[in-house]
């Protein structure tokens, strides 16, 4: 903004006030002059139209120049002086002198000291040049220089006083100008800086949003990432309790497949004893009934006899250790499935939590919007694969009620053989006592003849029992070789679905 532009806009304005003030001193000096019935009325009043023509040329093409300026203060001081001409002979003649003090005071509008320069000396060369030529046009009186002087001085006063009142006013305004420019440039500066903040700070909003989604891709990536560790290690987990498990359980198969063949040749040899025990009463109940035709070889038959239940007792015995020595490995294998049906509670448990985890991720993905979409799938397949692994362990937990319950019944069937076996080393210890008491009592055979039918007799009975437990002791160890088959099949089917769950939790 230019400085002198205020200045020009202030002096335009006062030029318009002047010039209006012109103009309406025209009907006014007319009027005046027909009150006072002055000959001059008309051209006081002409004069004063053709004073305000130039002026008004001036001011209505905005033209406030030096000479502009100049004319306005010329025709300011001339105003007064065609009312001080108007009035001359009468009393207000040298009250209309105050004209000129006004006309001088009016310069301050066109804020120019060379105005206010041309307006006094105008004024003071009007009384000078008139108190000389024609002095009536001036005071009432005759010419008086003095007072002329003394109005000069009076001028001279106000001339100063008013230039330095425009002198200030031009400070003042070219000061507020200057500030206002200042102040402009300012206002300029900060809105050049708002916008520049305001691009940088959409700027900002753009990198903060393009950060936030970046964050956002690497928090799923992270996500997924560890997602996939978890499932690794519980694939890791998995793999290891489940494959201890399997070969706990191929082991023990294995080990009731060994244990299967050495009780079917326990069994076989214990029968073949039991057929031979019953061989032995046959022949002691013929030497029984041939006891009174032959005595003498009564004892040599009750020796056999003797022998014969001892060897059997011997046999009853070793039956007896090799059934109980079964009950631990049955023990053992119970214990190995239980063993087995916590490793299935706790794959349970695993499924469930990694199905709650998979929940929880679908969630988490539905939440977070379309940018881990693939997230939510993986978790999809989690829960998939949850579902897969609690069929597959429910599937293991039945295999295993079925081998726990084929252990019962051999753990049953073994109890059943160790109970002939003592019932059967009870007889023959009863036989062996007989036999001696026989050899301690020849003399008192035929006495003692209806006792050894009798013991016979019970003896035979025992050996048909016997022969009926080893009867049984074999239907069992059929049993148990099918629950070993079957569990030996049952383990490989799940050590296969184990590897399959492991595969497919890995690969999700």
């Amino acid at each position: 903004m230019n400085v002198e532009r205020p200045m020009e806009s202030i002096r335009l304005a006062g030029a318009r006030m002047l010039m209006w003030l012109f103009w309406l001193n025209v009907p006014a000096l007319m009027l005046i002059g027909w009150w006072l019935k002055a000959p001059d009325a008309e051209v006081g009043a002409l004069a004063a139209a053709l004073l305000a023509l130039l002026p008004t040329h001036m001011v209505r093409r905005r033209d406030i120049s030096g000479p502009a300026r100049m004319t306005l203060a010329v025709t300011s001081v001339a105003i007064p002086a065609l009312y001080v001409f108007l009035l001359r002979g009468h009393g207000w003649q040298m009250d209309m002198h105050m004209g000129f003090f006004a006309a001088l005071a009016a310069q301050t509008v066109l804020l120019d000291r060379r105005a206010l320069l041309v307006a006094a000396g105008v004024t003071a060369l009007h009384h000078l040049i008139l108190n000389y030529s024609y002095p009536a046009w001036v005071f009432a009186s005759e010419g008086d220089l003095p007072r002329v002087l003394v109005h000069a001085l009076i001028v001279v006063i106000q001339t100063l006083m008013l230039w330095w009142i425009v002198t200030l006013l031009t400070q003042t305004i070219r000061l507020q100008t200057e500030e206002r420019q200042r102040s402009e440039g300012l206002r300029k500066e900060a809105d050049a800086a708002k916008e520049r903040a305001e691009v940088a700070l959409a700027e900002l909003e753009r990198a903060q949003t393009i950060a936030t989604r970046q964050r956002a891709i690497e928090e799923a990536a992270r996500r997924a990432e560890e997602a996939g560790e978890r499932r690794r290690l519980v694939a890791d987990a998995l793999e290891a309790r489940l494959g201890a498990v399997v070969g706990d359980l191929g082991q023990l198969a294995g080990q009731l497949s060994a244990s299967k063949q050495w009780l079917f040749d326990l069994l076989d040899r214990t029968t073949q004893r039991s057929a031979e025990l019953r061989k032995a009463h046959a022949r002691a109940d013929g030497d029984v009934r041939a006891v009174a035709q032959d005595t003498e070889k009564l004892a040599l038959s009750i020796n056999g006899v003797g022998g014969s239940a001892s060897h059997t007792r011997d046999n009853a015995l070793r039956g007896a250790m090799a059934t109980r020595a079964l009950t631990p490995e049955v023990d053992m294998l119970s214990a190995t499935v239980d063993s087995a049906s916590s490793i299935v509670a706790l794959i349970s448990q695993i499924a469930a939590q990694s199905r709650t985890l998979s929940l929880n991720a679908g969630i988490e993905a539905a939440r977070s919007g379309s940018e881990v979409r693939g997230f939510a799938v993986v978790a999809s397949e989690m829960k998939s694969l949850a579902a897969q692994t609690a069929e597959a362990t429910r599937q293991i937990d039945i295999y295993l009620q079925d081998i726990r319950r084929a252990a019962d019944s051999v753990s049953g069937a073994i109890d059943v053989a160790t109970q002939s076996a003592d019932t059967i080393d009870r007889s023959t210890a009863g036989i062996v006592d007989d036999v001696a008491e026989q050899i301690r009592a020849t003399g008192e055979i035929a006495a003692a003849t209806e006792e050894m039918a009798r013991h016979i007799a019970e003896a035979a009975s025992q050996a048909e029992a016997l022969s009926l437990a080893l009867a049984e002791a074999q239907s069992a160890m059929g049993e148990t070789d099918a629950a070993a088959t079957a569990l030996s099949s049952r383990s490989q089917e799940l050590q296969e679905t184990v590897r399959n769950v492991l595969e497919e939790l890995r690969a999700a």
